[in-house]
């Protein structure tokens, strides 16, 4: 309860703002949809562009790559009639290559230590390691639903909505993190030792419980050492400081239905719907 009475002021704003709908246009940048940019306004971002990326029906994952100043975007697939795909996209979000993979593809992170892409499908906790040059597979990986000699993950349940890499902090090991959607809602630590392909799923380092509320997606804010977790359909992002997993603030985040967050290396962050499309945002300056 003590969650929900701290965030309460920001869902009531958010109730307002009402749902991004999608356009039925071609792949060129336009003004947003009004309720798109409106919801804009409550938060620290500035509405610059939207795409409808009718090519992409289903965002669900979004990672910035520095080495080749582009976005990598998953489509989460509507298995059996169209399985999952990962898209490179340039930053005026066209599409540079794509590969079908998966059944249920829900986040997608860069890793600077190997070079690699890591694309979690939901079913049965799965990862994927992707060369980001050519889309192959490198290999992939299952992690376990055990932790500490208990099963922390249920069997069958919604799983993995979201993945991020997160660098060594005061000497610690860097490690991938992953966002476990219910059952119970969490965020789950794997080493990068650990994270290799394997027939054997790999273990399970630690374990965090996050607030009940729907789980979309996850960014680490690496010059602010803050990780997002965003709440999609609530339109709120949990913001926890990344040393200690204490939740410092909540705050309105633009848009709706977030599945897919980046920043990228000028600041600008991009946000791709489940709705549908994608859009950018540039930090509101106050004047």
């Amino acid at each position: 309860m003590r969650w929900f009475l701290a965030i309460l002021p920001l869902l009531l704003a958010c109730f307002f703002a009402p749902n991004a709908a999608r356009s039925a246009a071609d792949d060129g940048p336009r003004t947003a949809p009004p309720d798109i940019a409106d919801a804009a306004n409550l938060t620290q971002w500035e509405f610059e562009y939207y795409w409808p990326l009718e090519s992409v029906p289903e965002p669900s994952g979004l990672c910035y790559c520095p080495p080749r100043s582009s976005l990598f975007l998953v489509d989460d697939g509507a298995y059996p009639t169209r399985p999952g795909a990962v898209f490179e996209l340039d930053l005026s979000a066209q599409i540079i290559n794509s590969r079908e993979l998966g059944t249920d593809l829900e986040g997608i992170c860069y890793c600077p230590l190997d070079g690699y892409l890591y694309v979690v499908n939901e079913y049965e906790e799965h990862v994927y390691i992707l060369d980001p040059a050519t889309l192959e597979t490198i290999g992939e990986f299952q992690v376990s639903r055990f932790y500490q000699g208990k099963e922390v993950l249920q069997a069958g349940g919604n799983g993995f909505e979201g993945i991020e890499f997160i660098p060594s902090i005061a000497g610690a090991e860097p490690y991938l993190l992953l966002l476990n959607q219910d059952d119970p809602h969490a965020l789950v630590k794997v080493l990068l030792a650990d994270a290799k392909p394997s027939d054997a799923p790999v273990p399970i380092s630690d374990l965090w419980s996050l607030a009940e509320i729907n789980l979309g997606e996850l960014h680490y804010d690496s010059p602010a050492g803050e990780l997002w977790v965003i709440h999609s359909w609530m339109n709120v992002i949990e913001v926890l400081d990344i040393a200690t997993m204490d939740v410092l603030r909540w705050e309105v985040f633009p848009g709706a239905a977030q599945e897919a967050v980046t920043v990228d290396g000028d600041g600008l962050l991009w946000i791709g719907y489940d709705l549908g499309g994608i859009s950018r945002y540039r930090r509101r300056v106050n004047e």
